[in-house]
This record gives C-alpha cells, sequence and structure tokens, in this order.
C-alpha cells in the first residue's frame, strides 16, 4: 500500500472572487483538452473567503478544495479563528498545517501543530503537515534534527488512526519563495528519512516538495516525492497545471 500523488495550489493572501473564477475556468479547459486523465490528484488552498466560491466552481470534479490553516477546536471563544467542525460543515478535503510562515509569523509551536493534526484527522479532513529547517538550521548542519523534532507531532497520532492519507510537505524554509530550489539530492534524502521514520506505522503516507516549484524541478524531482505543494507558481493556472502534469510518473 502506498500513498497517492498529489499536487496543491497554496494561494496563500492572494486572487479575489473574480480571479479565482478566471483560474478555475483555465484549470478546467486544460483538464478537458488532455486525451487521458491526470495522474496526480489536483487540490487548491485558497483564503477563508473563498473556499465556498472554490467549491462550487469545482462540484463535480475531481478538484479538491483546501483551507490554508485551521484551530483544534470545534467551536469557542476564539475571535478570529475558524475552526476544524466548521470546515467539515461546508466540504473542505484537505488543511494546510504548520505551514513555516505560520510557524515563524504567527509563532504556533510544535505543540498547536500537533493539536491541529490529530483534530483534522478526526474530522476527517486530509492534513497537508508542513516541515522543513530554516537556512541558517541546513548550513549548522541540524536538518535532520529539526525534521525529526517537527515529526513528533506525526508520532503522537493514536494508533487509531494511521490507516489515514496523511500528506506531509517537505518545504525548506530557505528556499520558499526565493527562486531557490533544494538540490534533487538533498530533496531525495530528505524525503526518504521522513519516508522511512514513518512507512510503518503509516502505510499510506505521501510526501510532497515545496519551495520554489517550476515545471522543470518538477519533472527533476518526480522520482523522488509524491508530488508538490506549491505557492507563488500557483497563481498561474496555466504554469500550475504544467507542473501538475510534470509530476506524473
Amino acid at each position: 500500500m502506498k500513498g497517492q500523488r498529489y499536487v496543491l495550489a497554496n494561494f496563500k493572501m492572494n486572487k479575489n472572487t473574480g480571479e479565482i473564477k478566471k483560474w478555475a475556468d483555465q484549470i478546467l479547459q486544460l483538464l478537458y483538452k488532455r486525451h487521458e486523465k491526470i495522474r496526480v490528484r489536483i487540490g487548491v488552498a485558497p483564503s477563508f473567503p473563498h473556499i465556498l466560491t472554490a467549491k462550487s466552481l469545482f462540484y463535480g470534479t475531481d478538484i479538491m478544495v483546501g483551507a490554508q490553516n485551521m484551530y483544534y477546536e470545534e467551536k469557542g471563544a476564539f475571535t478570529g479563528e475558524v475552526s476544524v467542525s466548521q470546515l467539515k460543515d461546508i466540504g473542505v478535503d484537505f488543511v494546510i498545517i504548520g505551514h513555516s510562515e505560520r510557524r515563524k509569523i504567527f509563532k504556533e509551536d510544535n505543540e498547536l501543530i500537533e493539536k491541529k493534526l490529530i483534530s483534522a484527522i478526526r474530522y476527517g479532513i486530509i492534513p497537508v503537515l508542513c516541515i522543513g529547517e530554516t537556512l541558517e538550521e541546513r548550513e549548522k548542519g541540524l536538518t535532520e534534527k529539526v525534521i525529526d523534532e517537527q515529526l513528533k507531532a506525526v508520532e503522537k497520532i493514536p494508533d487509531e488512526m494511521t490507516e489515514i492519507d496523511l500528506v506531509i510537505a517537505y518545504e525548506p524554509v530557505w528556499a520558499i519563495g526565493t527562486g531557490i530550489p533544494a538540490k534533487p539530492d538533498h530533496i531525495a534524502e530528505v524525503i526518504n528519512k521522513i519516508k522511512n521514520k514513518l512507512k510503518n506505522k503509516f502505510p499510506k503516507i505521501s510526501v510532497l516538495y515545496g519551495g520554489s516549484i517550476d515545471e522543470n524541478v518538477a519533472k527533476e524531482i518526480r522520482h523522488v516525492c509524491d508530488g508538490g505543494l506549491v505557492g507563488s507558481s500557483s497563481l498561474d493556472a496555466q504554469k500550475f497545471f504544467k507542473i501538475a502534469e510534470n509530476f506524473q510518473t
């Protein structure tokens, strides 16, 4: 048993309603023009206000719609947050958890990320857990130590939840948005370590790569990972679709 292949678009804090509609039209046209079904699961994570718009635009298609964040409680006095139950209520397929921007800018720690991860699984939402080292940590030779620390959240998932579709996105922080992707050998080494560490407990694990992905990077690394979590390149529908095609094996 093995995990599926995913190519997921993270719009971050970009696009308004009209722009999302245009993006959806372009992606669907590109899909319909193909002579055969694309061999990756495509998903998109817009900002919270546009999730329902995306759900309606992709209704009846194979395209998944996700959220970029969530709070682990079902409800309560948490002003400004969006709960896991609210995401489930509107049909969210996946949720990005622990992105480096959440860790750095919003000071999310491993304990909070662990709670979010387990909460998403309980509600049947596919978690996409982001992990990765900073440039300083890499230069100090701390990549493996940092990854191991961030994976403790996964190791604490109860045994009865291990048959879920678990997605890990390895995103070296120093490569995100810089235009300087990690080298294939480095990506392969880290992803192999992640899989070897978790594959016995999670037989359906998928490990994606994220960090300055373009169509050439996707083609170069498609055999060492299970797809990609795509940031800035996902904002252009044609670029994103080409990336998705190049992640096929």
